[in-house]
């Protein structure tokens, strides 16, 4: 099934969806309220996304994935408490499950340093 999809054109313009600039926004003004286990899963897909041993199937889910966490209108609005930022953490984290066999120890411990480097200030 995947062969009758042409990834390269549909990876090649996330951009008009998904930037790294708004990811890292979105990132650091809401990541404290996903909880650690859906930040570091959001971290963990962003690093993924950037890896040339991703395949490309995967990389589609990973984009759908940050591109939902980043897209200003959700199911849930994020600001309201407890409940704001469920839906995002969901769909993170469903990603991170479809795609976990394609993560590698060093994406996760990279993950962890960016969570370490964006929130030691704070």
């Amino acid at each position: 099934m995947a062969e009758q999809f042409n990834f390269d054109k549909m990876i090649d313009g996330q951009e008009e969806h998904y930037s790294e600039n708004k990811f890292l926004n979105k990132f650091k003004k809401f990541g404290g309220g996903l909880g650690y286990k859906a930040m570091h899963a959001a971290a963990t897909l962003f690093v993924a996304l950037r890896s040339p041993d991703m395949s490309k199937a995967n990389k589609l889910i990973v984009l759908g994935a940050l591109g939902y966490f980043i897209f200003p209108i959700d199911l849930i609005v994020d600001f309201l408490p407890l409940v704001g930022l469920t839906d995002d953490a969901f769909i993170i984290l469903t990603a991170l499950g479809k795609v976990y066999l394609s993560i590698t120890d060093e994406m996760k411990l990279e993950a962890k340093q960016m969570i370490d480097s964006k929130f030691e200030a704070q």
